[in-house]
């Protein structure tokens, strides 16, 4: 075999290891779902609400509170873990294009950091240093809920009632009127 051929070769047996590595299922007689590369979003529910990245063997999970970012360490079957003894900081991108560094907080079962007031936050990188290992995870676009947010209520009941506003048009669950877009 020529060297290009062996290294090609030694390069996919190392991506399959990788690979068949990095996939995991998180429930008995569930079907794996893959994770190609620390980092990536999950398929599933996370279970504060936020968004959940691999992190090693571990998962990192962020949520998102008015003016705080919220931290849940969580183990390979995605139950929060506790803080004891854990420390880290999360790196802020706004979408002014500002960067800023937090240090997080150990609060009951997850870490807390502050987000400066009036910030929206696009992406955030969280290192965290648990039980001896170094975990970091990327969480990007999360700015794109705040802009969906806005437009999932152009649409209400005009008489008002709780829980008809919608994204589109229809009729109210409550009173059956039909829906009026919001001015």
């Amino acid at each position: 075999m020529k060297f290009s051929q062996l290294l090609l070769a030694a390069a996919l047996v190392a991506t399959t290891a990788f690979s068949a590595q990095a996939q995991h299922s998180h429930k008995p007689g569930k079907a794996a779902h893959g994770h190609k590369a620390a980092g990536e979003t999950h398929a599933h529910q996370s279970p504060h609400g936020g968004v959940v990245r691999t992190a090693g063997a571990y998962h990192i999970e962020l949520v998102q509170q008015a003016g705080e970012v919220h931290v849940y360490l969580l183990d390979g079957k995605e139950a929060t873990m506790a803080t004891a003894g854990t420390t880290g900081s999360v790196m802020l991108l706004t979408t002014t294009g500002k960067t800023s560094t937090a240090a997080l907080t150990p609060t009951g079962d997850h870490l807390v950091a502050q987000v400066p007031a009036g910030t929206t936050v696009r992406t955030a990188i969280v290192s965290l240093k648990a039980r001896g290992k170094s975990l970091s995870a990327r969480f990007e676009k999360l700015d794109a809920g705040a802009k969906t947010s806005k437009a999932a209520a152009a649409y209400t009941c005009p008489m008002n009632c709780e829980g008809s506003a919608s994204d589109k048009p229809g009729r109210c669950p409550k009173c059956g009127m039909a829906l009026v877009k919001k001015s």
